[in-house]
């Protein structure tokens, strides 16, 4: 029957997004695009746009995919700012959010920040059964399309920061919980989150590590590690690893002075492994503006303007 069959997808899907909402768009660009997993880093990558794009589970009818496109900006040298449009589809389930991202840095000796953030996202959810051949004019259940209800949420995030040296953060996503459509169970849970990353130079080379553990309410903690070797600022080629979940292989290249790119491939080593064997992302990054780089990791990337700290 349609409706066994249109709750079993329904069913695994909503299971999935869960873990989606860890995974994609989260942990996945954490290194490229750290914001939105944590909005103290907003200002940081000052006045630069990114686009980021990540596909798992490439070859399954309806696997995730997610996109996003931000800008970043300092005000002052010590007020953060970052816009983002968000968009995450999985199987009939396809979302747009629109999230503004406000820090506020506090020098505590030399390069090193104290900083807060939180952002605010405005997030809708839509139903698409006729794109998904789901359809049934003759089922109550299944002859519309659903329009999910519009969720407001914020999150709130500490971190202290040397963009030469070191990273440790602490967010909490989704404060408030809540549901994302009427009449199905998919609910928007909180997302605590502990991230850390360290950079140690050799002359030209240099080594970057980092760390992402995040829980929720309704699932078991989620671990991403990752390590990558750096050549002259130039290129870093890295490893990163998700127990039970996956492991991948990601690249920084920048091709000039303020254009640079990142690429993520990753091998699923859950069961999902058995109907796919790849995941897929890719990040460009642009900086606008006469600023040049006052920093020489790949992930915190401040101007010159950046580094001004006044409160007036």
């Amino acid at each position: 029957m349609k409706l066994n069959r249109f709750l079993s997808i329904l069913s695994l899907v909503l299971c999935i997004q869960t873990t989606q909402a860890q995974l994609s768009g989260g942990n996945e660009h954490f290194i490229f695009n750290p914001v939105m997993i944590n909005p103290s880093v907003a200002g940081l990558h000052h006045n630069q746009l990114r686009l980021g794009y990540d596909a798992r589970w490439v070859g399954l009818d309806g696997a995730p995919q997610n996109a996003f496109l931000n800008y970043d900006r300092m005000f002052n040298g010590n007020s953060g700012w970052n816009v983002s449009v968000i968009s995450d589809r999985l199987g009939p389930i396809s979302t747009i959010s629109i999230a503004n991202a406000f820090a506020f840095h506090i020098k505590i000796t030399g390069e090193t920040n104290l900083s807060f953030g939180l952002k605010h996202h405005l997030t809708q959810s839509n139903l698409n059964l006729n794109k998904n051949k789901l359809l049934d004019p003759n089922d109550p259940l299944l002859n519309a399309d659903q329009d999910g209800i519009p969720v407001n949420n914020f999150d709130a995030s500490i971190a202290v920061n040397n963009s030469e040296k070191f990273f440790v953060g602490l967010s909490y996503r989704n404060i408030i919980p809540q549901p994302r459509f009427r009449y199905v169970g998919a609910n928007v849970e909180p997302i605590l989150s502990l991230q850390a990353w360290y950079r140690q130079e050799f002359g030209d080379a240099a080594l970057e590590a980092y760390t992402v553990v995040s829980a929720s309410t309704n699932n078991p903690v989620n671990t991403q590690i990752g390590v990558m070797g750096t050549f002259q600022n130039m290129v870093g080629i890295g490893l990163n690893f998700s127990p039970v979940q996956q492991v991948g292989l990601f690249t920084f290249i920048k091709l000039t002075d303020r254009f640079n790119v990142f690429y993520n491939y990753n091998l699923p080593i859950s069961d999902i492994s058995q109907v796919s064997k790849q995941s897929h992302g890719i990040g460009l990054g642009y900086r606008l503006g006469k600023e040049s780089l006052k920093g020489n990791s790949f992930f915190l990337q401040p101007t010159n303007e950046s580094s001004r700290t006044r409160l007036f």
